[in-house]
């Protein structure tokens, strides 16, 4: 069997490229000759339509796309910032445009519309979904992609920083300064970010012998109401240090605690898996996991430039971090009987 171009196909047979598309795609009213007509030309001539997919790397459009999350105002949060201004900066000095479009774990149609458009060359998403519709969108439409972020795909193109490990580290750093009684946080669970932060709290405990209190562990806590309800029970039931996910969950934890008059670290120590400027200011400052976001897409837009250009890559690049023991987890005189 021979490719054949749809274009080539409708001048052949002196029809309109638009015909031959609704014929060979039952999309579209077409005459029963003409879908003959047309079927026979393929069979007499041992032709197959050629894939669209495969013409999408020779249209060049020096513009990159990239995807922010569209639920609320998550893409308004430093970390989506400061990557979509590193990606920026990147492609800025290569003449490259840099196009942000938002996405959400159930709706990639703005990524489908710009795809179907042709309208960029390659892609970078920012987080990553277990079952990814967009990512499993991408590969069927063959189109240049990187994740910030894991997944369970060795053929995915990857950058991430060491989440499960910083965040076992910082866990057991909290461990064995004594604190048993630690609630969890969580962002959504359908997050592969999610996901890896939680093995880490996990296999700290069991690395250190300590059984893991369930009760505690708060899924969806990135909302006020559900960070509320978080609290109340951490109060409740006296517990020690309170874990969160990411700055923003921790900034949430910080306000409730201040409407309450809950002092840091005096009444309840405050811990985070991400860092950022408004928990290194906040005062006390907060015990946090540093990533170098600006690395993180820095790398992610090299990595997808590169492949633009044919050259070889690693399919998954792990990043460094830095634990930043802070007072917000400071034991205090009271507590220790000095």
């Amino acid at each position: 069997m021979q490719e054949i171009e749809l274009k080539k196909i409708a001048e052949e047979l002196n029809i309109s490229q638009t015909t031959v598309s609704r014929a060979l795609s039952g999309n579209g009213r077409v005459a029963i000759k003409t879908k003959e007509r047309i079927q026979e030309y393929l069979q007499a001539n041992g032709y197959v339509l050629k894939n669209k997919n495969a013409e999408f790397s020779d249209k060049k459009t020096k513009n990159i796309c990239i995807t922010l999350p569209g639920e609320d105002n998550f893409a308004e949060m430093p970390y989506f910032q400061a990557t979509l201004l590193s990606v920026i900066d990147y492609y800025a000095t290569r003449d490259y445009n840099v196009i942000p479009i938002k996405t959400s774990a159930v709706d990639i149609s703005e990524l489908e519309k710009i795809i179907k458009h042709h309208k960029v060359d390659g892609v970078i998403l920012t987080r990553t979904i277990k079952n990814g519709i967009d990512i499993e969108f991408l590969k069927a439409h063959k189109v240049p992609f990187i994740v910030i972020g894991s997944y369970e795909d060795d053929n995915v193109y990857q950058v991430d920083v060491d989440q499960e490990n910083g965040c076992k580290e910082l866990t057991s750093l909290l461990l064995k300064m004594g604190y048993r009684r630690l609630a969890l946080l969580c962002a959504d669970m359908t997050h592969v970010v999610t996901q890896s932060r939680y093995n880490g709290f996990f296999k700290a405990h069991i690395e250190n012998d300590i059984s893991l209190d369930t009760r505690y562990i708060f899924d969806e806590a990135g909302y006020p109401h559900r960070t509320a309800q978080a609290l109340d029970d951490c109060l409740k039931n006296q517990i020690e240090c309170i874990v969160c996910m990411d700055d923003n969950i921790c900034v949430n934890v910080l306000n409730r605690l201040k409407a309450e008059n809950v002092m840091v670290p005096r009444d309840i120590k405050v811990a985070s898996f991400y860092d950022s400027s408004v928990l290194e200011m906040h005062y006390p400052p907060i015990t946090a996991l540093e990533f170098n976001t600006r690395d993180l897409g820095w790398t992610a837009a090299k990595n997808l430039y590169e492949l633009l250009h044919g050259n070889e890559i690693p399919h998954r690049q792990l990043l460094g971090y830095q634990l930043i023991l802070r007072d917000s987890t400071k034991r205090i005189e009271r507590e220790t009987g000095e």
